[in-house]
């Protein structure tokens, strides 16, 4: 099940498909997700922890509310196998959350290497999400999207 994309990016801004509108990228709901939750061990995902962020997302839908699902780094992320563990991750959630509107998208995390492989990667079957990284001046909580 592939789902259209609800949101584009024009000038570095989000704009809703439908209607043309600009996204105050403030109202998005930022949902932290740890490495270490999802994959308990190499390629081990915890299918509870995602059946209850699906649920999560879900109840975000009936409210019109969207959400930036953010990957935490919290082990080691060095290697390229390493790398490649944590592109498998979370390629492995957004398959859980698929049929979820409520994404609008993930933010990259700066300690990636390769975020390139990243988007890549989900892309293949999750085209509709936007990418959202931090603005490079640590003072701005200004957001860049992909």
């Amino acid at each position: 099940m592939k789902l259209e994309p609800l949101f584009t990016v024009k000038n570095s801004k989000l704009y809703k498909i439908a209607d043309n509108s600009e996204v105050d990228t403030s109202t998005l709901k930022r949902i932290d997700i740890p490495w270490s939750t999802v994959e308990i061990e190499d390629e081990a995902y915890n299918e509870e922890y995602l059946a209850q962020l699906r649920d999560q997302l879900k109840n975000m839908e009936e409210t019109g509310e969207f959400a930036v699902l953010v990957p935490v780094v919290d082990k080691p992320l060095e290697t390229p196998e390493q790398e490649e563990l944590f592109i498998n991750a979370y390629n492995h959630t957004a398959r859980r959350v698929k049929d979820c509107t409520s994404v609008a998208g993930l933010e990259l995390a700066p300690q990636l290497k390769d975020k390139q492989a990243f988007m890549d990667t989900l892309a293949i079957k999750h085209a509709q999400y936007v990418y959202f990284t931090k603005a490079e001046n640590p003072l701005s909580d200004d957001i860049v999207i992909y």
